[in-house]
């Protein structure tokens, strides 16, 4: 799981974490987007893969909106405190996951940017905001990627995959995008 619109999601995720920042640190009217790639060292081949990431999409959108409601109907875990001390929390066990060793107290940037990446964090920032502003959303599935389908510089990062795509609008009728993908594809152009 990844955010990849905005583009600054996890700096903001950091800054927050951090301190630096209060929540919402996206605005009301900014687009929010998610994606889910499946089939990432095997790619995704026959009928009976594609039916399991199908499978698995479906649970990873109930439990995207099980977060939200949980978020919505209970106000005390909208606290943004207490979310930021499950981050801090999180980011202890990548830490040990990790296990990195620190000189002088430092943090890692390899670390830093595994953790402003977590896709529990983020899952959980993701439907945080659905929830403050009682946002609609969708999720777009993509069968598995042929080389045509796909711009020639992201085939051998697409090819054979399953993609998910997640905004918090009500359609893609909503988007500024003719299609979803669209977006996601400049993302992935974009040098790190």
């Amino acid at each position: 799981m990844g955010i990849f619109i905005p583009n600054d999601f996890s700096y903001r995720v950091l800054n927050f974490i951090n301190g630096k920042t209060n929540l919402p640190f996206i605005e009301k009217d900014e687009l929010i987007a998610s994606f889910y790639i499946f089939g990432k060292d095997h790619k995704v081949n026959g009928d009976l893969e594609i039916t399991n990431v199908k499978d698995i999409a479906r649970k990873t959108m109930e439990q995207i909106a099980r977060q939200i409601r949980f978020y919505a109907n209970n106000p005390i875990n909208m606290n943004q405190d207490l979310l930021r001390e499950n981050f801090n929390k999180r980011s202890m066990q990548i830490l040990i996951e990790s296990d990195i060793k620190h000189v002088n107290k430092q943090i890692n940037f390899d670390l830093t940017k595994r953790i402003s990446k977590d896709p529990t964090i983020l899952s959980d920032c993701y439907a945080w905001h659905l929830a403050y502003y009682k946002q609609d959303y969708f999720f777009k599935l993509f069968n598995p990627f042929r080389g045509i389908n796909v711009p020639a510089d992201l085939v051998e990062q697409l090819e054979g995959r399953m993609l998910m795509l997640g905004f918090n609008v009500k359609d893609s009728t909503k988007l500024p995008y003719y299609d979803p993908i669209i977006p996601f594809f400049h993302w992935l152009e974009q040098p790190l």
